[in-house]
This record gives structure tokens, C-alpha cells and sequence, in this order.
């Protein structure tokens, strides 16, 4: 679904309150929402999003004017 939509992922499994953690990386929000959905629609898995920005991304949001 993610090669799909444009996009690649890295799966880590984890201990803890997560079995495994799965990041993505595709074009657009609106992709990322219709692989979850989609994913979510089977039944057998819940997910939690994070959205996630580079440090130069963030850099670059903290240092824009803000309203």
C-alpha cells in the first residue's frame, strides 16, 4: 500500500506497549490518511500517528515569523 501511494517504510519491532512501529514516508498527508484507513479498515490492526518533521524542517518552522 505505502509503495502504492508513492512512498516507502522501515518497520521496527519494539518492546513494550507497542509490538512494532512502522514509519513511512509518502508525498502527501492525504496519502498517509488513505494508507491508514486502509490498513485500519482490515480490522486486525490500530494505529496511533505522529506526524514528524527533519531537524532542518523544524529549524525552519521555529525560526519563521510567527502570527
Amino acid at each position: 500500500m505505502v509503495e502504492k501511494a508513492g512512498g516507502k517504510m522501515q518497520l521496527f519491532y519494539t518492546m513494550g506497549k507497542y509490538d512494532f512501529v512502522m514509519v513511512i514516508e509518502v508525498p502527501s498527508d492525504d496519502a498517509a490518511m488513505a494508507v491508514l484507513l486502509c490498513l485500519g479498515s482490515m480490522g486486525n490492526v490500530r494505529t496511533t500517528t505522529m506526524k514528524a518533521w527533519t531537524e532542518a524542517e523544524g529549524a525552519k518552522v521555529l525560526k519563521a515569523p510567527h502570527p
